[in-house]
């Protein structure tokens, strides 16, 4: 035998003893973090160009004032660290960039060489800084663990010690109608003006983003991370009990959730009609305006992977990023986030700051169209409302829990975790008294309108017993009956006497008064309104007539008599 079989045969008998051996493992055991090479998921999208921290598609922010003071070398080794936590994966990268804002922030009074124990207490007295005070507190154990000195130990134990600041006045719990939820009339001007300017400008974008904010509630950052993939009908609902199409909105990104792209758990809704056809035309626009900006024509499938939200100048500027920062083909890319507009942008459209659009119809508008464009006007403060995401949320959140929402629902509505994480909306002192008020008057009404006045034997009890204008009488059967007399000083202008006078405390009647032919009368008017219409009917069809409080304070005042005359 020569070498190559005897070479062959070992090879074989090798191949067996691991199939062998396979057998005894499964299948799914055998794939072992297969991603432990996988390229960084913020490889170029986040970079330093000197001391300015880049982040490709949002804001920049300038770190030169907090690293002034840092040698060459340190400041180097600070770079290093802050781009290595970032791709850590354990903060998502929003919060990655708030710390590096933090920190520029504190830098404006003072920059520090080190940072020690000085450096820390002064940073405590920014607010913004004690608030992300674990944030940042974690970002600079990372920081510690890699490069030791460049925070001292001692600066770390006084930021962990140090107190969070105090829970100020929440803006859901104010009574300032600059801050605090919308009332139903505020919110209705808000809604009715969002249908105004889309009628105006056919700004479909603009019109989805403030009808979607102000239906569901949802933050900018989930409205702008929205895709045409998220709309779903027939088999691809989750709800399939409800007839009703469904938007799926990313959740908002979580304190310790990854850097990815619409990460986490998704909030499923159904959708209203008039809404899901807004849609379909948005996604029509948005389609035609990638073919016209990218020169590309896309298929169905290519569709869904766009942006619910962004504009011609966004996606040209994400083309040039993923071609010559990332080395990437933009039409293999269509859904990147960089496409997508910022949540910022969103918020300034919620906000009545910022239009996706010009008119529709390409002219100059009229004056009276313009103001129809700006914020309505609050009856509160007689100034124009002041919108925010916030404030929405807030108001919708409230306006469900007054319509008896349970907790449970309305925290899973909301997105939240935990039901407590909504108390607020249900510690509402104005609804409870009014649904105390509604329970109560039920039982006052009748209280409040039923007879007040002083039930007289005689003539010589009344306060005038003598004088002959403060005699009340009651046209009966072809006479005048006498019911009573008024206790009333100066001159009463009441008009259809003696009808009113039952519910007037100044009111005297007769104990043995025919009170019953008063209230017979009543009774026949009332019937008339009932009725159907005749000729020659009383019924008034422009305004109607409600006798049911006179008729409770006559039925009141017989009562009474009974008891002055001894009646059983």
């Amino acid at each position: 035998m020569n070498y190559a079989t005897t070479k062959k045969n070992v090879a074989l008998t090798a191949e067996e003893d691991l199939l062998s051996d396979r057998d005894a493992i499964s299948t799914n055991e055998l794939a072992l973090d297969l991603n432990a090479t996988t390229r960084s998921t913020i490889d170029g999208r986040i970079f330093w160009k000197g001391n300015v921290l880049v982040r490709l598609g949002r804001s920049d922010t300038d770190l030169s004032l907090f690293l002034q003071g840092f040698t060459a070398a340190s400041s180097d080794a600070f770079k290093e660290a802050f781009l290595l936590y970032a791709d850590s994966k354990q903060p998502g990268l929003e919060l990655v960039m708030h710390v590096a804002r933090i920190l520029r922030a504190i830098s404006k009074e003072l920059s520090p060489n080190k940072l020690d124990v000085t450096w820390a207490s002064h940073s405590l007295k920014n607010i913004s800084f004690r608030r992300s005070k674990r944030q940042i507190c974690n970002f600079l154990e990372f920081l510690n663990d890699r490069h030791p000195g460049l925070v001292t130990n001692d600066a770390l134990n006084f930021l962990l010690q140090a107190a969070y600041p105090k829970q100020s006045s929440r803006n859901v719990e104010s009574d300032d109608p600059t801050k605090s939820w919308l009332t139903d009339q505020e919110y209705d001007d808000i809604v009715r003006y969002s249908w105004n300017h889309y009628d105006l400008t056919n700004s479909t974008s603009t019109a989805l983003i403030r009808l979607l904010s102000a239906q569901y509630a949802r933050r900018p950052s989930q409205l702008a991370s929205l895709k045409f993939c998220d709309l779903k009908s027939d088999t691809q609902k989750v709800i399939s009990e409800l007839p009703d199409n469904e938007i799926h909105f990313p959740a908002a990104k979580e304190r310790d959730a990854g850097s990815e792209f619409r990460a986490g758990k998704v909030e499923a809704h159904p959708i209203a009609k008039h809404l899901w056809d807004m849609l379909k035309i948005q996604r029509k626009e948005i389609k035609a305006l990638f073919e016209k900006t990218l020169n590309l024509e896309l298929s169905d499938s290519d569709a869904v992977k766009l942006p619910v939200f962004t504009n011609s100048r966004r996606i040209a500027a994400a083309a040039e990023m993923l071609e010559e920062k990332l080395n990437l083909n933009p039409s293999q890319c269509l859904d990147d986030e960089l496409f997508h507009l910022i949540p910022l942008q969103v918020g300034r459209v919620i906000a009545f700051e910022f239009d996706m659009a010009g008119t529709g119809a390409g002219r100059r508008l009229r004056k009276d169209e313009r103001e129809l464009l700006r914020r309505p006007t609050s009856s509160r403060t007689n100034q124009p409302i002041i919108v925010t995401a916030t404030r929405l949320r807030h108001t919708r959140a409230r306006q469900l829990a007054r319509q008896g929402v349970p907790k449970a629902i309305l925290s899973y509505w909301l997105g939240h975790n935990e039901d407590t994480a909504i108390d607020a909306y249900y510690d509402d002192p104005a609804e409870d008294a009014r649904r105390f008020d509604e329970i109560m008057g039920k039982g006052l009404a009748p209280i409040a309108q039923a007879f007040h006045g002083k039930i007289i034997a005689t003539d010589a009890e009344a306060t005038h017993p003598s004088d002959p204008s403060k005699r009340l009488e009651f046209a009966g059967d072809e006479r005048l009956e006498y019911l009573g007399r008024c206790g009333k000083f100066s001159f009463c202008a009441t008009t259809s006497i003696p009808i009113p006078c039952y519910r007037c405390k100044n009111f005297e009647p007769i104990a043995g008064a025919p009170h019953e032919e008063v209230l017979n009368a009543l009774h026949y008017r009332q019937a008339q309104e009932h009725a159907l219409i005749k000729p020659g009917s009383l019924r008034n069809l422009l305004i109607p007539i409600d006798l049911s409080e006179d008729i409770r304070a006559v039925e009141r005042c017989i009562e009474l008599c009974k008891i002055k005359r001894g009646d059983k």
